[in-house]
């Protein structure tokens, strides 16, 4: 049957329908339902296909999902378009509406109308007198933890090391893994296997997964690794900073728990990581292996100690090292979010774009990634919108510069009080995290002010969102 409705996402989330609220269905099998990875491919289908009349807009592997609908919008005044936005601020709403966007759809409204849409196919199929289609009822969208995020089945490729299988997709012709928009890949049907779901300690709550990452040394990546996990504490998160820079990783000494547990220590003895636990507005830490030999042997056993993490806590912020390694697929494989940082060096950003083309090399995907420009001041060289073209359109945001006021606090040891004192780099990232984190919307942060005993304030998040320079 001619499809009559099209559905943009990132690959993943078509493989895993639960993580867009579809938990127990087949995408690939609705036949009445056409399928998009790669926001080029939909826009190119879509302007020449009369049939389908609606397009639900999720995400793609290339295209920030407001600007995927925006365009669908453009190209086709008679498509109605609505925009999944599960999660959306009131700048995004502003921008949907700005666009023609004709609705913007929360978890539960998309659910309700994806049964709907499978009803009516399921009616018509009836009524023609084809084989219907099943129709057991959509699961509803579950009341989610703060933080909760997907489930990872099979990884993607790997060309740093060992273990990682696969993800099977079926792609038609010109099927490309360039990250940049000038390859388009072709709408794609995921070959569905009942073992791609691995089964978990706890299925139902896994953590957000937030690496930050960047393609050369130097780039902040501790620092603001650090202050993120601080930030997710402070908004009510269970958190744990990991530090998988395992070789060269000081998270612990930034965080100022210098006793904190190092991930050798838990691997040798996996009961003890009953003992991670944030305290007060400290998040837990587990710090890099003590000695650099142990790194490779780490990389080994890391799935297993990823999943045991992921089923303890709400939001797990990941250091990372400068040189790319299994470890960085790893973590990729398994992020709701990568924050990719990009120093006021040009050699960052050519760094970033090599990084870029080993993930399209490995089959990595990129969606997840937020490009930031670090270290942003008046007259520096590189802003968001510089990264964002250099990058071809990618989404980028600004951190700002914060002075020696940074290293000195974070070399001390004392990133709350860098927070209390509202340093540029803590504001700018501040922002930024309210819109990475799932839930913030009303949320308030808690930090303490400097010197005084850990007296607790509160400030930041009841300003407006959005308007802010930089953003996409």
């Amino acid at each position: 049957m001619t499809s009559t409705v099209a559905l943009c996402a990132d690959a993943e989330s078509i493989r895993r329908p639960d993580l867009i609220g579809l938990a127990g269905e087949n995408l690939a099998r609705q036949d009445w339902l056409r399928l998009f990875t790669s926001g080029e491919d939909a826009r190119r289908f879509l302007r020449g296909d009369r049939s389908v009349d609606e397009a639900w807009v999720a995400g793609s592997d290339d295209v920030e999902p407001i600007n995927l609908a925006a365009a669908l919008k453009r190209d086709r005044s008679d498509l109605r378009v609505c925009l999944l936005a599960f999660e959306g601020t009131g700048s995004l709403m502003s921008r949907a509406t700005a666009a023609g966007i004709d609705a913007s759809l929360t978890r539960q409204a998309f659910v309700e109308r994806y049964a709907q849409a499978k009803r009516r196919h399921a009616d018509r199929n009836e009524a023609g007198g084809g084989r219907a289609a099943d129709p057991k009822s959509v699961p509803g969208a579950q009341p989610s933890r703060p933080g909760a995020g997907p489930e990872r089945g099979a990884t993607a490729p790997s060309c740093f090391g060992r273990g990682m299988e696969a993800v099977e997709l079926r792609r038609g012709e010109g099927a490309d893994a360039r990250v940049d928009l000038s390859e388009p890949r072709s709408a794609v049907r995921v070959a569905s296997s009942p073992a791609a779901s691995r089964p978990t300690v706890a299925a139902s709550h896994q953590a957000f997964v937030l690496p930050v990452v960047s393609g050369s040394g130097g780039a902040g990546k501790s620092t603001v690794a650090t202050l993120s996990a601080l930030f997710a504490q402070g908004l009510g998160y269970r958190t744990l900073l990991l530090d998988f820079d395992l070789r060269f990783g000081d998270a612990r000494e930034l965080a100022g728990v210098p006793n904190a547990l190092a991930v050798d220590e838990v691997l040798a003895a996996p009961a003890r990581a009953s003992s991670l636990a944030p305290e007060g507005l400290v998040p837990a830490v587990l710090a890099a292996p003590k000695r650099l030999e142990d790194a490779e042997s780490v990389v080994r056993e890391a799935p297993r100690l990823l999943d045991d993490l992921q089923a303890r806590f709400d939001v797990i912020v990941a250091n990372t090292g400068a040189s790319w390694a299994e470890e960085h697929a790893l973590l990729l494989e398994r992020c709701s979010k990568a924050l990719f940082l990009v120093d006021q060096r040009p050699s960052s950003l050519r760094a970033c774009r090599h990084a870029l083309e080993l993930c399209a090399r490995c089959g990595i995907a990129t969606g997840p990634f937020l490009f930031a420009a670090n270290r942003c001041a008046k007259g520096a060289p590189l802003t968001s919108i510089d990264v964002s073209c250099a990058l071809r359109g990618a989404a980028a945001v600004e951190l700002r510069e914060g002075g020696g006021e940074v290293e000195e606090l974070m070399g001390a040891g004392q990133p709350l009080d860098l927070i209390a004192v509202k340093n540029d780099l803590c504001t700018s990232l501040e922002h930024v995290l309210v819109d990475v984190l799932p839930g913030c919307e009303g949320r308030t942060l808690s930090v303490a002010e400097p010197s005084d005993g850990r007296a607790e304030r509160r400030f930041g998040l009841n300003r407006r969102r959005g308007g802010r320079r930089g953003r996409p």
